[in-house]
């Protein structure tokens, strides 16, 4: 019980940025304050939110990076994230360039990746790591700065490094989309390294988790015009799937296991 009081708290305080102890004592039906403030105390050291003098704050409002910290990322929407790539790997041919780009659902299909003669460019530390357990992968990390919090490399010499190689299949990963900005990043660097990838594929894979919908970040990416396939967890809204079709984007709902 007390863990479902919890997450909601969480949940709560996330969706508005911040709360204050009134309305988290009427959103748990009138629990004491002393147990809502031994909740808030557990959720702060678990580092989900920070306590303040009346109430609680989202770590999202005060954290420098927007996009999160990718082991808190990983744990969210696991099974749309496994039922993402397990549709994806469908698409991932032997013998081909292949670009990963960084993300939790990449990490995913890069596990379901057959022992196979891949090519496979990548700007994730771990994916690289994750292929190169795999004897006929060629697996190849673009190099550059890397993110603590994404397990991205990106800057200079990785847009540099991408500039020389050739990609016949990226597949992309994105923090949020909206039919008004498009697919965003919160890092400045890591979007422009997806600008250049997808500007040198010749087919660009999206994997997105309903989650994404109508989120936006700082920097957008890509439009529907730059991308050939999505493949997500969930039917996308009718406005969505419109614009989807005007672009000549296919749309893939990935089956649940």
């Amino acid at each position: 019980m007390s863990n479902q009081r919890r997450t909601k708290i969480k949940d709560y305080i996330d969706s508005r940025g911040e709360a204050t102890v009134a309305e988290l004592l009427n959103l748990c039906g009138g629990c004491s304050n002393m147990t809502l403030w031994r909740d808030l105390k557990q959720l702060e050291e678990e580092g989900s939110i920070r306590r303040t003098r009346g109430g609680a704050i989202s770590l999202r409002l005060i954290q420098p990076d927007t996009e999160g910290l990718y082991i808190r990322r990983s744990r969210e929407n696991i099974n749309a994230k496994r039922a993402i790539a397990r549709t994806a790997v469908k698409y991932v041919t032997s013998g081909h360039a292949i670009f990963f780009d960084a993300g939790s659902t990449v990490m995913e299909l890069a596990r379901l990746l057959s022992d196979e003669h891949f090519t496979v460019i990548t700007s994730g530390a771990n994916i690289a790591i994750e292929l190169s357990q795999l004897r006929s992968c060629n697996a190849i990390c673009v190099g550059g700065q890397l993110s603590a919090n994404t397990l991205s490399f990106s800057g200079p010499h990785a847009d540099a490094f991408i500039n020389s190689v050739n990609i016949d299949t990226a597949v992309m990963a994105t923090s949020g989309f909206s039919l008004k900005h498009g697919f965003t990043s919160g890092s400045f660097t890591e979007h422009e390294l997806k600008r250049s990838v997808i500007a040198k594929a010749e087919k660009v894979i999206m994997l997105m988790d309903a989650s994404k919908l109508q989120r936006n970040l700082p920097f957008t990416f890509a439009t529907l015009n730059d991308i050939d396939i999505i493949i997500t967890d969930k039917p996308l809204p009718h406005d969505v799937m419109e614009k989807c079709s005007a672009a000549n984007v296919k749309v893939v709902v990935a089956d649940a296991e």
